[in-house]
């Protein structure tokens, strides 16, 4: 199978003598390549030096010719190359769904999963690193970094072969769980408490030389089916406690605000958010609505002008009245992605972000418009599945009108099959997802997600009627999910496995009264709209 996307290559040397460590790593620094050198806690090569590049766009066939002339420069320079290694995101073309596709690969071709920790420097590492064990990983025995603070930065890897996205995902889910237990946090706050930094699991697509890590670990092949977690589950008491971002302050004697399923909280037992408000009073309605876009514009153009507005690229129902005009529903949230797609979703560069988007819009005021910086509140989203992220809440208000929210939603690990646009949005210049792509991604949001979502058809249909993309772009992005289906299915997919609850509809139309016909009546135009694109017209 060919694999395609993004590369990283590791090359490992043989210069383990202390002197030849800092000579390979002058060497990398004027090449231009990053050096690292691993300390193994066993094992027959305990130490590792090794150069690490990236390639973008690439595929295996190209990587490995690149891999052969890096690999002539070190040892023309006495540096022998004794281990190549070569990794895509877990979502690159090419990487196994599920364990009948694994099973057609080299065991050599595997998953690992990057856990990076930090830790007090009283943490008990032994007692760390056996806890982690049972779970197919192991403890790094140096650290990446140690601040100032005594700190330690150090990494937890996990491997598993035999198995798809699905199992690995599963098989990563029970680590995290375990570290939890242990007393690791997975929330970003000061304090003595350990805590995940991130989280990034990759897909080693050709490896040389396995056998360096002898004694330390192997390809962790999964030879029974039972070795599988049965089910994806959360940290204790994690799942139990409502979102933290479930703030329906709207609600009150002028107005109702029920609660609506959100997907992107699945990992929470309670995953709602605040629904559309109902007001008793329609022209007190109408006059709430335009404040709330007023604050969402203005929220908007101030993260528009943060130093990170050409990390964040905007999608969704903000964006969606520039591809589509007037039949757009109504915005309810700025949802982002972030890019690069390798930035980490948490640790830095992550938390200084939210803190200067979250401070950005708490600061700003215009048009009546105030935010609430005391009642912010912040929630994971999409925990362990699809593209992690984080949700943040603003609170605003404007004289005389009930209160309302604005929801930010940012994520993270997010491919981009094409580069952002350029557009203005509400007067703001942002980065955009184009048409086509939106329209790809809501195709796959509805054919993949468990639960898919009535405004997810409703923009796909207004999308397919006015952008066409093309069938490359389409199939692109659905493969990382449906693997060798992507080629196969068509528009007659979502009417065919029934997915779409009539209930989600009915919630879906309660937000959005003015929607004319029901679920099936749409599904005829999505079918309709898309059938050229899966034909490649």
């Amino acid at each position: 199978m060919e694999f395609s996307g993004d590369f990283e290559t590791h090359l490992t040397l043989d210069a383990t003598a202390p002197g030849r460590v800092a000579e390979a790593s002058e060497w990398a620094r004027e090449h231009g390549l990053k050096f690292t050198h691993i300390e193994l806690d066993r094992g027959e090569s305990p130490s590792q030096p090794m150069v690490t590049y990236h390639s973008d766009g690439s595929t295996l066939a190209r990587e490995l010719a690149v891999a052969e002339r890096w690999a002539a420069l070190l040892a023309g320079a006495g540096f022998a190359v004794t281990r190549t290694k070569l990794e895509v995101s877990r979502r690159a073309a090419g990487v196994p769904w599920d364990r009948e596709e694994a099973e057609l690969l080299p065991e050599s071709c595997y998953f690992e999963t990057h856990v990076k920790l930090l830790l007090p420097a009283s943490a008990d590492l032994a007692a760390l690193s056996a806890i982690v064990e049972p779970h197919r990983a192991r403890l790094s025995r140096n650290a990446r970094r140690v601040r100032d603070d005594g700190f330690q930065e150090r990494f937890v890897t996990q491997r598993c072969s035999r198995v798809g996205h699905r199992e690995a995902a599963r098989f990563e889910h029970a680590l995290l769980k375990a570290l939890e237990r242990a007393g690791v946090t997975f929330e970003d706050k000061e304090g003595w408490q350990p805590r995940v930094l991130s989280v990034e699991r990759e897909f080693v697509v050709h490896d040389t030389a396995l056998s360096v890590d002898a004694g330390w670990m192997d390809a962790a092949p999964v030879r029974d089916a039972d070795e599988v977690q049965p089910s994806v589950y959360a940290p204790d008491g994690y799942r139990q406690r409502p979102p933290g971002t479930y703030v329906p302050n709207t609600d009150g004697p002028e107005a109702s605000q029920g609660k609506v399923f959100d997907p992107a909280l699945k990992h929470l037992d309670d995953a709602y958010r605040a629904g559309e408000p109902v007001f008793t009073d329609p022209g007190l309605g109408s006059r709430w609505w335009e404040a709330n876009r007023r604050a969402m514009e203005l929220a908007l153009r101030a993260i528009s002008g943060t130093p990170w507005r050409d990390g964040l690229m905007l999608r969704g129902s903000m964006l969606m009245p520039v591809w589509v005009g007037d039949a757009a529903r109504r915005p309810r949230d700025l949802d982002f992605v972030v890019v690069p797609a390798e930035t980490a979703p948490f640790g830095d560069p992550a938390d200084r972000m939210f803190a200067d988007v979250v401070g950005a819009v708490t600061d700003a005021s215009a048009q009546g418009i105030s935010f609430d910086a005391e009642g912010v509140r912040l929630e994971s989203i999409w925990t362990y599945e699809r593209a992690p992220g984080r949700r943040v809440v603003v609170p605003w208000r404007a004289g005389g009108l009930p209160p309302g929210t604005v929801q930010i939603d940012v994520v993270f690990n997010e491919s981009l099959p094409e580069p952002p646009v350029a557009v203005s949005v509400a007067g703001s210049d942002v980065l955009a997802a184009g048409a086509e792509l939106s329209l790809a991604w809501k195709v796959l949001w509805l054919y993949t997600d468990t639960y898919p979502q009535g405004k997810d058809l409703y923009d796909a249909v207004l999308l397919a009627e006015s952008a066409r993309p093309s069938r490359e772009l389409l199939v692109g992005v659905l493969r990382p999910e449906l693997g060798d289906r992507a080629e196969t299915v068509d528009e007659r997919f979502l009417r065919e496995e029934g997915s779409l609850d009539s209930d989600e509809w009915d919630d879906f139309v309660s937000d959005c009264p003015w929607v004319e016909g029901d679920a099936g009546e749409w599904v005829d135009r999505f079918e309709a709209a898309m059938a050229p694109v899966f034909r490649g017209e």
